[in-house]
C-alpha cells in the first residue's frame, strides 16, 4: 500500500506540471492466466482465459512519456482444477470444477514512446481487489506490469506481462471438506484502448 500510494503523489506532482495534452478512452483486454501453484497440497488451477473492460485516462507529463490510469472490470473462469497434485494415485480429481474470480483493477503506470507515438513501452503496476473469495484475506492483489506496443489510427494495441510477488489464498467448500487453492499470479495481457475524449495543446 505504501508502494501504490507514493506512486501515486508522484504522478499527481507530475500531471501539476504537465503540458495540457490528456486523453479519456474505453478499454478491452483479454488475458490468459497462468498462476503458480503453491503448498504442499493445493489444489492446483490450470491456465485459462479471461477478459476485461474499463476506462483508461493518459496524461503526457513530458515530451514522450505520459502517466496512465483507469479503472477496469477483469472476469477469470477457470474450467479445470486438480486437487491430485501431491495426493495417493487414485485420489479424485477435479476435472471440468469452475473457479471463478472477478476484479477491480486500478492500473497506474508510465509509457514512453517511440517513432512519432507509434511504437512504445510501458511498465507500471495493478491493484485489484479481488470479488466473491471465501477466504477474506487477502482481498486485494499487487501485480507488476511490463509491455510494449503501437499504435494504429485512432486504436493502441499492447502485450503485456503482469505478476505478482505475494502468494493468494482462497477456500473451495468441496464435499466432504474443504480445500485450499494457493498461488502466485502471472497473466500474459493483451489490450486495446480507443479514445473517447482527447485534449491536445
Amino acid at each position: 500500500m505504501k508502494t501504490i500510494t507514493a506512486i501515486l503523489l508522484v504522478l499527481t506532482v507530475l500531471c501539476v506540471q504537465a503540458q495540457e495534452k490528456f486523453s479519456l478512452s474505453v478499454q478491452l483486454e483479454g488475458v490468459y492466466s497462468m498462476p503458480l501453484t503453491q503448498g504442499s497440497f493445493p489444489v492446483k488451477i490450470e491456465k485459462d482465459f479471461g477478459s476485461g473492460i474499463g476506462l483508461n485516462f493518459s496524461h503526457q507529463i513530458w515530451k514522450t512519456f505520459s502517466a496512465n490510469t483507469g479503472l477496469n472490470f477483469r472476469y477469470i473462469q477457470y474450467n479445470r482444477l486438480d486437487k491430485n497434485v501431491g495426493y495417493p494415485i487414485g485420489y479424485p480429481t477435479l476435472d471440468g470444477y469452475q473457479y471463478k474470480q472477478s476484479y477491480l483493477v486500478l492500473p497506474v503506470s508510465l509509457r514512453k514512446t517511440y517513432l512519432n507515438e507509434k511504437l512504445f513501452l510501458e511498465a507500471g503496476l495493478e491493484l485489484n481487489r479481488i470479488f466473491g473469495r471465501e477466504k477474506k484475506d487477502p482481498q486485494t492483489e499487487l501485480l507488476w506490469k511490463i509491455g510494449a506496443g503501437s499504435k494504429v489510427g485512432k486504436l493502441n494495441y499492447s502485450l503485456n506481462y503482469l505478476w505478482g510477488n505475494k502468494e493468494q489464498e482462497d477456500i473451495l467448500r468441496l464435499d466432504p471438506n474443504l480445500k485450499i487453492v494457493a498461488y502466485k499470479s502471472r497473466m500474459l495481457q493483451f489490450e486495446v484502448s480507443y479514445p473517447l475524449w482527447q485534449k491536445n495543446k
